[in-house]
């Protein structure tokens, strides 16, 4: 197996479907990797924070690995998140993840508690020596301590293992930081939909991980599309059409909005890792009845610029 996959393009952030009982639905999860590959994705992101990473046993995170890289075509890289709160767990996890057929991995902070710059350094430095796929540093700062750009492109000169980053920051500084030196020859991820079409079209990004191309994937790929044409009038209808989404999708708590989603399409079940007060059951169900019209403008207009089905 390559140690050094071809990364790059549109790669879908993927769910964990679970039952009543909070147990994985596998069979779901193996058909949900298969439709995303059948619609264009170019590679899958497992056990990241689309996933719930943190809700996830050890068992579990090998599991979806396994599954997603049976159910994906080769073409298709498995990019495995390996995100605990210690150094040790983040190794253990890297290691199952490329035992179960991961190419690559996702790595953020050590979650909970807060770490300085030099903390960071250790522990990505320890990561790096530990592991046996490519890492890219996962910068996740709603969740984890941030990872300054500099602290992100020393890593990336001292560390041969670390290829580059999936910035889900929702700021452009990192990006436009690792493009301005062609040189280092890293991978750069966009992983907040909200500043992909801006990525985009400054070159700023070598692919998305994307959480909506989870649940339309048919919408980051043809945003991605036409960003390699230049085709600058489609970018701005579907920057519209993205930024509408991502809206109604976010007036939920992550991955929520999503799962929801996920269901309306008929691509999986989701058990949220908390009740829905009355107050959020409202509001998926006004996401439910928003998507309806949306996913009919976004068909009628773009079907026929889908990426075939395979």
């Amino acid at each position: 197996m390559s140690r050094n996959p071809a990364l790059g393009g549109v790669i879908a952030a993927v769910l964990l479907p679970r039952d009543e009982e909070g147990r994985p639905r596998w069979d779901d999860f193996g058909h949900l990797v298969d439709f995303l590959s059948r619609h264009g994705i170019d590679g899958v992101c497992v056990n990241g924070a689309t996933g719930e990473y943190a809700r996830a046993s050890v068992e579990e995170r090998r599991t979806a690995v396994a599954v997603a890289r049976r159910a994906a075509p080769a073409r298709c890289p498995v990019i495995a998140g390996a995100g605990s709160a210690s150094t040790d767990l983040t190794v253990r996890l890297a290691a199952e993840a490329e035992a179960a057929g991961a190419e690559a991995h996702l790595i953020p902070p050590p979650h909970f508690f807060y770490y300085a710059v030099e903390d960071i350094e250790a522990f990505y430095q320890a990561a790096a020596a530990a592991v046996g796929r490519p890492i890219l540093i996962y910068r996740l700062p709603a969740f984890v301590s941030d990872v300054h750009p500099d602290t992100a492109e020393k890593l990336i000169r001292a560390c041969p293992q670390i290829v580059g980053v999936k910035d889900s920051s929702g700021r452009l500084d990192l990006l436009e930081q690792l493009t301005a030196d062609p040189s280092l020859n890293s991978h750069r991820f966009v992983g907040n939909d909200n500043v992909l079409v801006d990525a985009i079209r400054r070159g700023l990004c070598d692919g998305v991980i994307s959480g909506v191309a989870c649940v339309v994937p048919e919408l980051i790929t043809a945003i991605w599309d036409a960003g390699q044409r230049g085709d600058s009038e489609a970018l701005d209808e579907l920057g519209r059409l993205l930024a509408e989404a991502v809206a109604w999708i976010d007036s939920l708590p992550a991955p929520i909005g999503l799962e929801v989603l996920a269901g309306v399409r008929g691509l999986c079940r989701c058990l949220p890792a908390v009740p829905l007060s009355p107050r959020r059951q409202q509001q998926a169900e006004a996401l439910r009845r928003w998507f309806e019209p949306w996913w009919e403008n976004f068909a009628g207009k773009y079907s026929s610029t889908a990426r075939p089905s395979a």
